[in-house]
C-alpha cells in the first residue's frame, strides 16, 4: 500500500498564482505554510543578514558574481581586505535550505513554496510535487490586476526575468529542467481553470493515496 502524502511542494511561474494556490492547500490540509521562514532559518545558521541571502535565492549567480565574491577575500597581488558580508555561494544557500526542508517534512505537515523545494523532497515518498504553470500574456494582465494595473511592460519585464532566474537556478545548481514535467506529480495550467478547482485537484491527491 502506498504511503500517504503527509507534505506538499509548489513550484510555479511568477503570476499563475501558485503561491496562493499553496496558502489556500494549507488551510484545507491543516499543514504549516513556509516561505520566508526556511531563508530566515538559513540566515540564522550561516550568520548572515536575510536580505542578503534574498537577493540569491532561486538565483544562480553569473560567472562575474562569482568572481568578485572570490575577489572579495584579495586577490594573489593584492592585499587582503575582509569582505564587508561573509560570502554565501548559491550551491551552499541551496543545500542548506534543502537540509532545513528536509527537517520541516520530517516533523510535521508543511506547504513549501519555492526554494528548489521539488527537487530537495524528491526523494520523499511522502511529499506531493506540484507545479503551477500558465501562459505569459495570462500571467501579465493578472499580475497587471495585482499590483493595481501596473505598466504593462514593466510587468512584462519581471515576469520574464523571474522566469529566466529561476530556470538558470534549476540547470545550474540542481542539473535538472525547471518546468520538466517528470519533476512533479501533477502540472496545472491556472489559465484554463480556477484556483478553487486547482485546490481540489491537489485536495484529492491527499484524499485518495491512503
Amino acid at each position: 500500500m502506498a504511503e500517504p502524502f503527509k507534505s506538499l511542494v509548489i513550484s510555479r511561474q511568477m503570476g499563475s498564482g501558485g503561491t496562493y494556490i499553496g496558502y489556500l492547500a494549507a488551510k484545507e490540509l491543516g499543514f504549516r505554510y513556509l516561505d520566508r521562514e526556511i531563508l530566515r532559518e538559513a540566515s540564522l545558521r550561516l550568520g548572515v543578514d536575510s536580505a542578503v541571502l534574498a537577493h540569491q535565492e532561486e538565483k544562480s549567480s553569473g560567472i562575474v558574481e562569482n568572481i568578485m565574491k572570490m575577489f572579495s577575500f584579495g586577490s594573489p597581488e593584492t592585499t587582503f581586505a575582509p569582505p564587508a558580508v561573509k560570502p554565501v555561494y548559491d550551491r551552499d544557500l541551496f543545500l542548506l535550505e534543502s537540509k532545513i526542508m528536509n527537517g520541516i517534512v520530517d516533523r510535521f505537515g508543511a506547504v513549501i513554496v519555492g526554494r528548489g523545494a521539488f527537487f530537495a523532497l524528491k526523494d520523499r515518498p511522502e511529499v506531493l510535487r506540484v507545479f503551477i504553470h500558465a501562459p505569459l500574456e495570462f500571467r501579465i494582465r493578472r499580475m497587471m490586476k495585482v499590483r493595481g494595473n501596473a505598466d504593462y511592460k514593466e510587468v512584462r519585464a519581471m515576469i520574464t526575468e523571474s522566469d529566466q532566474r529561476r530556470a538558470k537556478f534549476v540547470r545550474d545548481i540542481i542539473g535538472v529542467h525547471w518546468r520538466d514535467a517528470e519533476n512533479f506529480h501533477l502540472c496545472a495550467d491556472s489559465s484554463v481553470t480556477d484556483f478553487p478547482s486547482i485546490l481540489q485537484i491537489i485536495l484529492k491527491y491527499f484524499s485518495v493515496k491512503q
